[in-house]
């Protein structure tokens, strides 16, 4: 009597136990990021022929041949974290362990080390290309992701745009003209300091300390807009003492000059009107090359009898040059309402903000004429007129511009040397092309649509984006982008070849064959999907069914071996 039987019904237990173990496994990481269930293999082992004849063939039983991953998509979940990756589609992760040993993974998992390195949850550091600005990657092999980019350099601003309406319902403008031979001005030579008496100009011979000559009282401008009054009490070379003390600090560069102007009538100027200043010419100059100003009526002085000149205070330091400029030029003045200004940050070389605020004031009564001023950081600067008589900007009966035209606009007067630094030792001087092409003027409120500019501040890391290909946009603290890496994936012939490692990682066989190296969306790789995590693959329906299958089959085996123990012990028991 045969006791292959028993043989058969063992190999099938333990073909089945093993069945049984896989479909436990699988169900034990139905929840593991980027698991990939398994498969039991079955074989039949060889068969035994009886009798020497092939038809006479008796099986030897079972076994579990191998254990195959299946690597089919799982469904991709969102997370919150910008780092989390998923793969839609063929590809792996490329991971380098400490000891430089390379794994593969589908669980993208992903979160910044203490060293700024892109990292799985066992520390091992994510692998990528170094992009270029325009976000191509570098060729050669992968190297380590690191989100360490340091401070981005901040860019000087060369060019800005403006678009706004000018309301066409402005008030009548009143217009003057100077009466006096020059309206001095200096620049302060060095700084001073709050407190002090004296300042440092570069030409004080426009100004006297003669009680009641023209320039006995002077303004000095407080880098914010501002001006503060003050009397000349002596002059020395280059310095000026002055009847009291100044109330801030005064930066090199910043405008003195005269307090009044002298009008031929001052009819329908008042307190508080904005007050455009035309010359006529640039003294000491080549050429003559009118120059126009915007300040603020303080206080105005009628003339005493029609052959006398009358007065206007001024509130704020003119930006004057240190030769004072011919007079006899127009000087307009209008309600405050009727100028519309609009403010924006500028930048220079060390990416200091310099706000630049542009003030659109009507040139007549007529509508459809306006003039541009400009100030940086809060001080009014001179600007050339784009022609010595025609407005800024002047418009159609529909609103449209006619003449819209670029202003060239720096924070160091053009009459100041090159050479000059400024007090933060950034380059000077600024220059910014203002564009005016998209101006509008129509009977509605003055308003600005856009205001843009070319330049940026430094600015630090603060968050990232990854696109479907991989690549890693870094956001900046200073509004800027910048393309940092692109993630790099592999790919096999035969990915079933692939050894487990553990943590849902996979090292390459003689099996799997050498990895194909790229990026998502090119050859046969998929896409990455950002803030998301591959599930498992496991089914948890086939799992329960294959479990059902295992343990009836490892049941009918247990039979065998009873039924085949029982025939063996009535052969014992007949025997006996």
């Amino acid at each position: 009597m045969s006791v292959n039987a028993l043989f058969t019904a063992v190999s099938g237990l333990n073909a089945n136990q093993t069945y049984l173990g896989v479909v436990g496994n699988n169900i034990a990481n139905s929840n593991t990021d980027g698991f990939k269930s398994s498969d039991p293999i079955f074989e039949n082992l060889v068969s035994q022929t009886m009798s020497g004849t092939s038809s006479s063939q008796e099986g030897l039983g079972t076994d579990v041949y191998s254990i195959q991953q299946e690597f089919g998509q799982g469904a991709l979940q969102t997370t919150s974290n910008p780092l989390d990756m998923a793969i839609d589609g063929n590809g792996f992760f490329i991971v380098q362990a400490p000891n430089g040993s390379t794994y593969y993974t589908r669980n993208g998992q992903f979160s910044e080390n203490a060293s700024g390195n892109i990292v799985d949850p066992t520390g091992n550091i994510v692998q990528g290309y170094p992009l270029s600005s325009s976000g191509v990657a570098s060729s050669g092999s992968p190297q380590p992701i690191s989100l360490n980019t340091g401070a981005i350099a901040p860019k000087a601003t060369t060019t800005a745009t403006l678009t706004a309406n000018l309301d066409s319902n402005i008030s009548p403008q009143v217009s003057s003209t100077m009466s006096s031979s020059s309206f001095a001005g200096t620049y302060l030579t060095a700084p001073a300091a709050a407190g002090s008496d004296t300042i440092t100009v570069d030409s004080p011979a426009n100004f006297s300390a003669t009680s009641g000559a023209a320039g006995n009282s002077i303004l000095i401008g407080n880098g914010d807009g501002t001006s503060n009054l003050y009397t000349i009490k002596s002059i020395t070379g280059n310095a000026i003492t002055l009847n009291q003390p100044l109330t801030s600090s005064i930066l090199q560069n910043t405008a003195v000059s005269q307090s009044t102007i002298s009008l031929k009538s001052t009819t329908g100027f008042d307190s508080g009107d904005s007050v455009q200043i035309n010359t006529t010419g640039k003294k000491a100059s080549a050429t003559s090359d009118p120059y126009q100003f915007l300040n603020t009526v303080s206080s105005v002085v009628t003339p005493s009898t029609s052959s006398t000149a009358g007065t206007v205070a001024l509130e704020n330091a003119m930006p004057l040059s240190s030769s004072g400029y011919t007079t006899g030029g127009a000087v307009i003045a209008g309600p405050p309402n009727d100028y519309y200004s609009t403010t924006i940050n500028t930048y220079d070389s060390l990416g200091n903000a310099l706000p630049l605020t542009v003030t659109f004031a009507p040139t007549s009564s007529t509508s459809g004429s306006w003039n541009a001023y400009y100030s940086f950081n809060g001080t009014a600067a001179e600007r050339q007129s784009l022609t010595s008589t025609a407005p800024d900007v002047t418009f159609n009966s529909s609103g449209q511009i006619l003449t819209g035209q670029s202003l060239t606009l720096t924070d160091v007067p053009p009459y100041v040397a090159a050479t000059t630094t400024l007090p933060d030792g950034a380059k000077s001087p600024l220059t910014v092309g203002l564009n005016l092409d998209n101006l509008t003027q129509y009977a509605a409120d003055s308003a600005t649509t856009s205001f843009i500019q070319n330049g940026y501040s430094t600015g630090t890391l603060t968050s990232f984006t990854v696109d479907k290909s991989g690549r890693i946009t870094g956001l900046f603290s200073n509004g800027q982008t910048k393309y940092l890496y692109q993630v790099a994936l592999a790919n096999f012939i035969a990915p079933t070849g692939l050894v487990s490692e553990g943590n849902s990682l996979y090292s390459q066989s003689y099996a799997s064959g050498q990895p194909a190296v790229g990026t998502a969306q090119t050859g046969n790789f998929g896409y990455i999907t950002d803030s998301a995590l591959e599930q498992s693959n496991v089914n948890i329906s086939s799992q329960f069914t294959d479990m059902i299958i295992a343990q009836n089959a490892y049941v009918a085996n247990s039979k065998v071996l009873t039924t085949e123990n029982a025939m063996l012990t009535s052969l014992e028991q007949a025997v006996a």
